[in-house]
């Protein structure tokens, strides 16, 4: 097997629930052995979310392939077990809110002393620093604040939230580039460094090019529902057939658009692909036939069509399929199991196996540091540490 991108890189994952999860899933894609350090009675919160959120398969599609280690960090016997393991890793990632690492003495300026190679992620809603710091939030909240939710939704209506964590995966995607990328400077530095990633962040940065840099530059501020890729142009909308069903289309370009004025028979609309008020023509036009029949009339013409699909007709999709991005119903194998969600295609990299049980590389993890059995006996009968 050829060797992964992040061979030989240890991460420490002290996150819960979606960002940092998600961050060090695309580091253990990339071949990272990723070492979720949980505390002994709870662990990760997404093990045990209620069925009407999920339940725990949030838990199981952001933690494949990670091993766990449940340790009371809060303790100093295992805040010493802890500062043991960052002697081991490249890696330290944390999620909670700022300023808490420190009354346990797990900062940045606590580990690099014994670690100056570490390199130390802290993903939080709004920050290390500035007014929002300290303030609780959720995905939500993010996108609120971001300017994104404001924008969601169709004229003269509510925001409507979205049905994907934009915050949370793309705050944790961010993480994972700042992460690489200062893998790739200790190469040329031999140094680790303290990197600081919000949530807010990211959203901001998905705002800027479409939703925010018209208005920054002296621009009308953007409208919800009057958004160019948002609702707001015949070309490129949501549409509903006389089946019920729902299309996409794009045609974002003159061709595209040419394209579907030609096949669907008319050409009037030519001129009106950016003009907002033939939304209502196009809608007219799309009500008239159903999904398929409308598959029949463009759908191998460049027009950029799609319907818009369920969850269920998303994973039986030839395309999703073939690119392994999930597996269709009726193949339960554990090869097919690992090759679930992943979202990378470089030569090499690993199928990630099942999500980890509480504790369950505890005992083996803190043996290769030096732990006695008889040691880590004792250590889980005083609730230091839990082994799954």
């Amino acid at each position: 097997m050829s060797q992964t991108p992040l061979s030989d890189i240890r991460v420490l994952d002290l996150t819960r629930l979606l960002p940092g999860p998600y961050c060090s899933l695309l580091l253990a894609h990339l071949g990272a052995e990723v070492i979720k350090v949980e505390t002994p009675r709870i662990g990760d919160y997404s093990r045990y979310l209620p069925p009407e959120i999920g339940g725990d398969a949030l838990f199981a599609s952001v933690n494949r392939g990670k091993k766990s280690v449940a340790l009371n960090y809060r303790n100093p016997r295992g805040r010493q077990l802890l500062l043991e393991l960052v002697q081991t890793a490249d890696v330290f990632l944390e999620g909670f809110r700022p300023g808490r690492v420190g009354h346990w003495e797990i900062g940045y300026d606590d580990l690099r002393s014994s670690n100056p190679r570490l390199i130390y992620c802290s993903l939080s809603g709004y920050g290390q620093q500035g007014p929002y710091s300290q303030r609780a939030g959720h995905d939500l909240n993010y996108i609120a604040a971001g300017g994104l939710l404001g924008l969601n939704g169709s004229a003269g209506g509510p925001p409507i939230p979205p049905s994907a964590q934009i915050a949370d995966l793309a705050g944790g995607m961010l993480a994972a580039i700042a992460i690489l990328a200062a893998l790739l400077r200790r190469e040329r530095t031999g140094r680790g460094e303290y990197l600081d990633v919000a949530l807010l962040d990211a959203v901001v940065s998905w705002a800027m090019p479409m939703a925010t840099s018209g208005y920054l530059r002296g621009g009308p501020a953007p409208e919800r529902g009057r958004m160019p890729l948002a609702g707001g142009l015949p070309c490129y909308n949501v549409y509903r057939t006389s089946d019920g069903g729902y299309l996409a289309l794009g045609a974002l370009e003159p061709p595209f658009w040419s394209a579907f004025c030609e096949a669907s028979g008319h050409p009037e609309l030519l001129g009106r692909q950016f003009d907002y008020e033939a939304i209502p023509l196009v809608a007219e036009l799309f009500a008239t036939r159903s999904q398929t029949e409308w598959f029949r009339v463009l759908g191998e013409q460049d027009a950029c069509l799609e319907p818009v699909l369920s969850i269920p007709q998303m994973a039986a999709h030839p395309q999703v399929v073939s690119r392994g991005l999930v597996i269709p119903p009726g193949e339960p194998s554990r090869e097919n199991r690992a090759a679930l969600g992943s979202p990378l295609h470089l030569e090499g990299l690993p199928r990630l196996g099942d999500p980890p049980a509480l504790g369950a590389q505890t005992r083996e993890l803190l043996g290769q540091l030096g732990s006695s059995p008889e040691e880590l006996e004792e250590l889980e009968a005083r609730g230091i540490i839990r082994s799954g």
